[in-house]
């Protein structure tokens, strides 16, 4: 079975990461991967809550806090740093918290995986900012 963990930077917007982490569980529940939620929390003044009922699909959520406010692309980074130091895992997918990505692509990616022998899988938002594929998968490398 594989490993997935999903990314999530956030800054002050609990309700639209609450909503988000609804919504994967409610989207992989019928899949055959074992999946893990990493939130990096950017100093948020409102506190981040890891303690999430009704979440059986999803393996695990867990909460990195940073000291102070970096922004969106060094919390990515940092995740990133984090999950290569200190998990096992096979792909990692990096999501917005703010509620621009689409959970239901997660499933995509997913399938996409298993026919990608191992490459990354990329995805990009369109122009006229409708959002297909907007997350995208990062198979377990050293850089």
């Amino acid at each position: 079975m594989k490993k997935f963990i999903i990314l999530i930077p956030i800054f002050n917007d609990r309700e639209s990461l609450t909503k988000l982490i609804e919504d994967i569980n409610f989207e992989i529940k019928d899949l055959n991967s074992e999946i893990s939620i990493i939130v990096v929390n950017d100093a948020s003044s409102q506190q981040i809550i890891d303690n999430y009922p009704n979440i059986e699909n999803i393996n695990s959520i867990e909460i990195i806090n940073m000291k102070e406010n970096r922004g969106h692309t060094r919390c990515i980074a940092s995740g990133f740093k984090y999950i290569f130091e200190k998990k096992k895992f096979d792909y990692v997918i990096p999501m917005d918290g703010d509620g621009e990505d689409r959970p239901e692509e997660i499933k995509n990616f997913i399938q996409l995986t298993e026919q990608s022998e191992g490459q990354t899988i990329v995805g990009e938002r369109t122009k006229d900012q409708k959002v297909y594929f907007s997350n995208f998968a990062i198979k377990h490398i050293r850089f």
